[in-house]
């Protein structure tokens, strides 16, 4: 008997521990988002893993109540509540992402690539990659926020969070990271450089929306 309540302990610690892994992962995303270029970031690269850990850890109850309609009903335990001896890693968990991680140690990090993206500039290399994983790790509160918003409980909400994510890139983030490639282009004009890809870019960013919207209509293809 003492296999399936260990089962269970750990299943309900799974469950409990789930939201603040989540905002680990997109912290750990906004890291990755420095390290693949800032601006720009590899299509099989750490940010896009870290980014679908996160809603995979946002939507795990929607997850197993798929595996249950699936016919795996009987490999989950009731959840009744975190047992005694898996409590003080639930609590641990919680207290290290919340109040050390993001209270305490993110704002360390953006303040250090705020410093480095002048320091970028001082040395006539952009300061655009450090800005830009700044203000993600920055904003990540209210993105962990807005994601769980996003989170409608059904049994595909993996696959809903990560659609409402791109049209939320696409009508919130393409827009003002437009405006930034247009200051881009100003910047590189004054310098007597290469300033005409800066203007393409941010004119396609602040258009998305409609090229997307395009793009489907090409392929025929209508997203639910």
């Amino acid at each position: 008997m003492a296999t399936p309540q260990l089962f269970n302990a750990l299943y309900s610690l799974m469950l409990t521990c789930a939201t603040p892994l989540a905002l680990f992962c997109f912290v750990m995303a906004g890291f990755q988002l420095r390290e693949e270029g800032g601006t720009n970031f590899s299509s099989h690269g750490g940010f896009f893993r870290w980014i679908l850990w996160g809603a995979i850890f946002l939507t795990l109850t929607g997850i197993f109540a798929w595996l249950s309609g699936e016919g795996f009903a009987g490999v989950f335990g009731s959840g009744g509540g975190t047992a005694s001896y898996t409590a003080p890693i639930s609590k641990a968990v919680q207290d290290f992402v919340y109040n050390i991680l993001r209270d305490r140690i993110v704002p360390v990090i953006a303040g250090a690539l705020v410093l480095k993206a002048l320091l970028d500039a001082g040395e006539g290399r952009s300061p655009f990659p450090s800005i830009v994983s700044a203000l993600f790790l920055l904003g990540v509160g209210g993105f962990f926020t807005q994601a769980q918003g996003w989170n409608d409980g059904s049994t595909y909400a993996t696959a809903d969070m990560l659609k409402s994510m791109l049209n939320w890139a696409m009508t919130s983030v393409a827009p003002v990271l437009g405006a930034m490639s247009i200051y881009g282009a100003i910047v590189q004009f004054m310098r007597k450089q290469n300033w005409g890809a800066y203007v393409v870019v941010g004119g396609s960013l602040l258009m998305v929306p409609a090229l997307w919207s395009m793009v489907q209509k090409w392929a025929g293809v209508t997203l639910p």
